[in-house]
């Protein structure tokens, strides 16, 4: 007998483990650099750059751009310098798959520096790689067999179409007013980015975004004196992903990753402008829903038969969340006095944490760098992309900032769940019994035709019919006539 045979090819997760890296560090100012007096900000961001997968190895490509804010020791005024590292982690994944998609998110832990000398600085650099590794592992489906009656599930579930890493590059100017004091040297600069559109076309999607920048200058007077800019930068980028297509959900972070900020002159040679550069990294992965119909299980009605099932990995009961989060934070610091915050920044830390950055001058006027981290009520999610869409803040007393925020996040939520599939039958040509032609059955709430049928060689519809029946499953106890095949 003749089997009609479907090959099911859907990306499961194969491989979900978080992955620290701690890396040291020893960097040396550049010639034109300003010895250091004190150092008032060491900031480090991580990013992955691009995976690869070889031969049951999947490798992370990754940067760290290392900032820091210090008070010169020549002119006792802020200052800046910065520096790159790259880091590469590869990790181990079993099965001898041969294609491998992975979707790696950075969460930073901490990090520490240790001042050697005026030229010299040592960093210890702790994150943590969280790693979700996809890929295909074919299952053979039984969809019918003559003489054999099949039993059909349908189930719904996500599957994963697509991921991407790819970069947006960004070059913009912003100009300091015309009354302003020239520019000296940019001594911060806080950048959140979130997105504004995605649209799905056939292996194509667009990105649009919006980056906010803020800047920390000095002004090249006697005194120094620090000002304050803004630059809001749009991006669109096109990314091309084989096998999506309209109608699928998306799934976009997007991050900083390259900066470099400079002074730059005007056509009349002054410094009155503030040039930008570098590229944001994308993540992308995209998710379609499917209704499709699972072979779970199989009689025959004249003879004896064996089923043989494998196992599927589905992302089953799967829901797309959309939604805005607008509520208000108290973020308390210990022992500092806070006269005036000279730049603030707001922004979501490893999906889950609401990061409070700030520069502020003291009772001794002094400028001091101040952060601090708060849980915010997101639900865990199977994949998400949270934003902060803007904010605003108030210094509630000395050691006190009180921050209304509005949070935009898009995500996805499913069941890692296994499904067990008819992959193979044997017939017997040992013929059944007749089986008798009305049997009079006790049914239980909540039972199955299915399981009432196959128990006694009829069929599911010829059941129905005979008792007037609609539902596949008895909603109450009620005694059923059985009629033979």
């Amino acid at each position: 007998m003749e089997n009609n045979i479907r090959e099911i090819k859907e990306k499961c997760n194969v491989f979900s483990k978080c992955v620290d890296v701690d890396l040291d560090f020893q960097e040396n100012l550049m010639a034109y650099n300003d010895d250091m007096l004190k150092i008032v900000r060491c900031c480090i961001n991580n990013f992955v750059v691009n995976t690869d997968y070889s031969n049951g190895t999947l490798t992370i490509y990754g940067k760290s751009k290392i900032y820091l804010t210090y008070v010169s020791e020549s002119t006792s005024c802020l200052t800046t310098a910065d520096f790159e590292e790259d880091f590469q982690k590869t990790v181990a994944i079993e099965g001898g798959f041969e294609e491998v998609s992975a979707d790696v998110f950075v969460m930073n832990k901490y990090s520490n520096f240790r001042v050697i000398n005026q030229r010299r600085i040592d960093i210890h650099n702790a994150f943590a790689l969280n790693i979700k590794a996809c890929a295909c592992n074919p299952v053979q489906m039984i969809e019918n067999m003559s003489d054999v009656l099949v039993r059909k599930d349908t189930v719904k579930y996500f599957s994963l179409a697509g991921t991407a890493y790819t970069r947006a590059e960004f070059e913009e100017d912003t100009v300091i007013p015309a009354d302003s004091e020239l520019i000296k040297r940019i001594i911060n600069t806080f950048s959140t980015v979130h997105t504004d559109e995605v649209k799905i076309i056939k292996n194509k999607m667009l990105v649009k975004a919006t980056a906010e920048f803020s800047l920390l200058y000095t002004t090249d007077t006697e005194n120094e004196i620090i000002r304050k800019c803004e630059k809001t930068v749009s991006i669109s980028k096109i990314i091309d992903i084989n096998g999506i297509d309209e109608g699928d959900n998306a799934i976009v972070n997007i991050n900083v990753g390259n900066m470099y900020v400079k002074p730059k002159t005007d056509k009349n040679n002054e410094l009155r402008m503030i040039e930008l550069l570098g590229d944001f990294n994308i993540g992308v992965s995209v998710f379609r829903e499917v209704t499709a119909e699972l072979s779970t299980d199989s009689y025959a009605t004249d003879n004896e038969i064996s089923n043989t099932f494998s196992k599927l990995n589905l992302n089953a009961n799967g829901e797309m969340v959309s939604d805005i989060i607008n509520e208000k934070c108290t973020f308390d610091f210990e022992n500092i006095n806070i006269v005036e915050v000279l730049d603030l920044s707001l922004t979501i830390s490893d999906g889950k944490n609401l990061e409070l950055a700030a520069f502020i001058r003291n009772e001794k006027s002094e400028v001091i760098f101040i952060s601090q981290k708060k849980e915010i009520s997101v639900s865990a999610f199977s994949a998400s992309a949270v934003y902060v869409k803007s904010f605003d803040y108030v210094i509630n007393s000395s050691n006190q900032i009180s921050v209304r925020y509005l949070i935009e996040y898009t995500a996805v939520k499913f069941e890692e769940k296994t499904f067990q599939v008819l992959s193979d039958i044997k017939m017997s040509d040992k013929p059944m019994p007749d089986s008798p032609a009305l049997v009079v059955y006790f049914a239980k709430e909540k039972e199955a035709l299915w399981d009432i049928a196959k128990k006694f060689r009829t069929s599911v519809e010829l059941i129905k019919f005979e008792n007037e029946l609609r539902d596949d499953v008895l909603d109450t106890r009620r005694i059923l006539l059985i009629p033979g095949m």
